[in-house]
């Protein structure tokens, strides 16, 4: 069974942010490890307006182009957001990643990313 994990990202239009996510395993006695996310083959994350396949990428981000792995244990993944990523008036976007090991995908993580918008920016 795969489980998808369901996260919010909450952003300010015009703003340059830096969002980490950490990874941990749990195991089935409850203890943590880290995810070292350099195992990974790739990782990509793909913004659109609608969650159907048809509709077109907002933005796609990888590896050292908007994402990053950070940490002690390489199990934080920093996503970078431009200010001018939102180029419209749209205030909901949906997201997942998509993590690739040993020629086999997983999608990991998705969710809605809310814009707060602001007069300046």
């Amino acid at each position: 069974m795969s489980n998808i994990g369901n996260l919010p990202i909450y952003l300010v239009r015009g703003n340059d942010e830096d969002y980490p996510l950490e990874f941990i395993i749990l195991d089935l006695d409850g203890n943590e490890f880290p995810l070292n996310l350099t195992t990974y083959e790739s990782i990509k994350m793909d913004i659109k307006e609608t969650k159907a396949i048809s509709s077109p990428v907002v933005l796609s981000l990888t590896i050292n182009s908007g994402l990053s792995i950070n940490g002690v244990n390489s199990n934080i993944l920093s996503i970078s957001f431009n200010r001018n990523f939102i180029t419209n008036d749209s205030i909901r976007y949906y997201y997942d990643i998509l993590f690739k090991k040993n020629s086999k995908y997983k999608t990991l993580i998705g969710g809605v990313i809310s814009i707060e918008k602001v007069v300046t920016i």
